[in-house]
């Protein structure tokens, strides 16, 4: 059952108490200042809200869950006694350890707090409105502390996993990670955004800007995380309310520029937002945003590159030199929007303009649809979302509906009447969280049998077979990151087939299992046998002749250790890199080299994989190119592998052996081995 809480911001305080709530409540506020705490001591002192997914404290009314932090305002700090007896019932701790070495202690009483519910009224309402069940607690809170606010349901007619997917595209949705902030576990980690080989990351800026994860996507996508005072204003209708006074509009513009060079450029926003019809206190959240403490072309507002101005970095997109994108794009000549934006006043009335026209005015009138284009498939009829976005910056709508809310909280207008549309995806799951943020990578670099490297170990492949003689097999490994950790190194008993699995538990908590499946072959013992190679090679169904060939292309090394094996159980049968070192794991490729020893003979023999013309075991592209190159004189093949790009077997080198690659890797062609 969801309860509420009642909580505001106390700016002068002497002690901070923090305590993890072990159940949810609300407590009733007794009078203007907030909620009230009773301590120890029989003093008392305020609540402050710190929620546990934001991670950041909330003024106001807002839900207080389980796991969320509580934290008690006090000017009294000597509370040494535990004693309960001022509290008529159950209580709830409240500490905090302090630099003084000292901890003290508070409690809030049970007694004093109530459940909340959803009333009966509320919930019709917002179920007319068009909102499912699981938006109704947060929408109550805010409908109760301030009567004066509409919420109006946007349904999309968009399944959440898909619109999540669709923003999951590299380069659409990026998230600021920098050294101090190290959140790695919110970045993706899909081919083109990081390597799991050196642990590195693609900066999409070149700097600091990565792209963000599915699960750190579906986060900020998902609106029930931000409903609440702080963040709801990114779902305010943004256009210019006629009902606000000039100097209100004004109070509002220099808090948001309180300190800053902006400041200086107030009166163009409120000019800018009449003409645009765009609420100017928005536009000054947004420009806030972009360009804050920006005196270099760095913020693509200082004029010193080709003399443009950009307070809102329009057309900077994603990628490097973003910044010089903006200004060349406010070079431009268009004359709606007054471009070229050579003077600050065009600049912000102009652009200001420009999102009038291509954004509020087509129904992405929100911070949070400027940002996620989910709603053209109801506005527009040509239905295309994901394409038409102000920024990549998955965190905008959150700091640019904060810094609305903190202007309209200190000029003392949260409850002017405002009306709010959120949107409602198909399907949403119960809850969306971000993700863990240590580093995700669980890929070893090395993997040791018996002290040797397996020769052709890939960190992306899991699965190894390796055969011995030896009544055991030390593992040993190396892994890629430090932070991460690796169990199941070690000595084992193999005198029987036995599986051995490597764990690698990433820092964020993701593991990688690798498995080495060790097959154990008893020592052989000598007896009379006249068989030739060529015979249990015949027998077993391997071409053979100067090369061993037949080998289907991706096999395992087990493949052909099993055949001879069948047909021959005393042979030794041992598996070649192109260089000799012992191969005890991996596919056969082009080069290797496989030595089968009889009681009457030993031959070794060179194995070709037709089409594997580099020998890494696959028919891939670069196979191609080798053949095309060899054929155009510009690199030239010779031995094994010269033999191996004859595909069709006809004796020669020529087109018709690289066109049956390319079919072959286009699915439409079939190489006989």
């Amino acid at each position: 059952m969801k309860k509420i809480v009642y909580i505001f911001v106390i700016l002068t305080f002497s002690f901070l108490f923090t305590t993890k709530v072990k159940a949810d409540y609300k407590a009733s506020a007794l009078n203007n200042s907030g909620a009230t705490c009773n301590l120890y001591n029989g003093s008392t002192g305020y609540c402050l809200y710190k929620d546990s997914n934001l991670n950041s404290y909330t003024p106001g009314v807002i839900w207080l869950d389980t796991g969320d932090e509580v934290t008690v305002l006090t000017s009294y700090p000597k509370i040494e006694s535990k004693d309960k007896s001022l509290c008529p019932g159950e209580y709830q701790y409240v500490s905090r350890y302090r630099t003084n070495g000292k901890t003290y202690y508070g409690y809030y009483c049970d007694t004093y707090l109530s459940t909340g519910e959803v009333s009966e009224e509320l919930k019709a309402l917002f179920k007319n409105a068009g909102f499912p069940e699981s938006y109704w607690s947060k929408l109550a809170i805010m409908k109760q502390a301030h009567p004066n606010w509409n919420f109006k349901a946007i349904n999309l007619g968009l399944d959440f996993n898909t619109a999540v997917t669709s923003e999951n595209t590299l380069g659409l949705s990026l998230i600021q990670v920098t050294s101090s902030t190290n959140d790695v576990g919110y970045l993706n980690t899909s081919s083109g955004s990081y390597n799991y080989y050196t642990d590195t990351y693609n900066a999409f800026d070149g700097t600091t800007w990565y792209a963000a994860n599915y699960d750190t996507i579906a986060y900020y996508m998902d609106p029930r995380n931000f409903l609440s005072d702080m963040y709801v204003f990114q779902f305010e209708g943004l256009s210019y309310d006629n009902t606000l006074s000039d100097s209100l509009y004004l109070n509002s513009i220099n808090t948001i520029f309180s300190g800053d060079y902006l400041l200086n450029y107030s009166n163009d926003f409120l000019t800018a937002g009449k003409e645009a019809k765009v609420n100017p206190i928005y536009l000054a959240s947004l420009s806030n945003q972009e360009v804050r403490n920006g005196a270099t072309p760095g913020t693509a507002i200082a004029g010193t590159y080709n003399g443009m101005f950009n307070f809102y970095n329009i057309g900077a997109t994603s990628g490097t030199d973003a910044v010089y994108k903006g200004l060349n794009w406010a070079a431009q000549t268009d004359e709606f929007s007054l471009r070229p934006w050579n003077t600050p006043y065009k600049s912000i009335v102009g652009g200001a303009k420009w999102m009038g026209r291509y954004y509020i005015s087509i129904g992405q009138d929100t911070i949070y649809f400027k940002k996620w284009d989910v709603v053209s498939n109801v506005n527009s009829s040509s239905g295309s979302n994901y394409t038409h976005q102000y920024q990549t910056n998955i965190e905008a709508p959150k700091s640019e509906g904060l810094s609305t809310y903190k202007t309209k909280n200190k000029n003392n207008i949260l409850d002017l009447s405002y009306t709010f549309y959120i949107p409602v995806y198909n399907n949403m799951p119960n809850e969306t969280k971000l993700p863990n943020k240590g580093n995700q990578n669980n890929y070893l670099k090395t993997l040791s049998l018996d002290g040797k490297q397996v020769a052709d170990f890939d960190g992306a492949t899991t699965t190894y077979n390796y055969y011995t003689s030896n009544n055991k097999v030390t593992v040993d490994a190396t892994k890629v990151v430090d932070v991460s950790t690796v169990t199941g190194l070690g000595t084992y008993d193999v005198s029987s087939n036995k599986t051995i699995n490597i764990n690698v538990k990433a820092q964020n908590g993701a593991i990688k299992t690798y498995t080495i499946n060790v097959i154990y072959q008893a020592p052989t013992k000598p007896i009379t046998d006249d068989s030739t190679v060529q015979e249990v090679l015949n027998e077993a169904g391997i071409k053979n002749g100067e090369y061993i060939t037949g080998i289907s292309v991706g096999s395992d090394i087990s493949t052909i250790k099993t055949k001879i094996l069948n047909v021959k159980n005393n042979a030794v049968v041992t598996l070649m890199n192109k260089d000799g070192s012992i191969k005890n794991s991996g596919v056969v490729a082009t080069g290797d080299k496989v030595r089968i020893e009889l009681p009457k003979e030993t031959k070794v023999y060179e194995i070709i994989i037709y089409g594997d013309v580099n020998g890494d075991g696959k028919i891939a592209a670069s196979d191609y190119v080798r053949i095309k190159n060899h054929i155009m004189d510009t690199a030239y093949l010779s031995g094994i592998y010269k033999i191996a790009s004859d595909v069709n077997k006809d004796g020669k080198i020529a087109a018709s052996d690289y066109v049956n690659i390319k079919n072959y890797i286009m699915g439409t062609g079939f190489i006989s081995q």
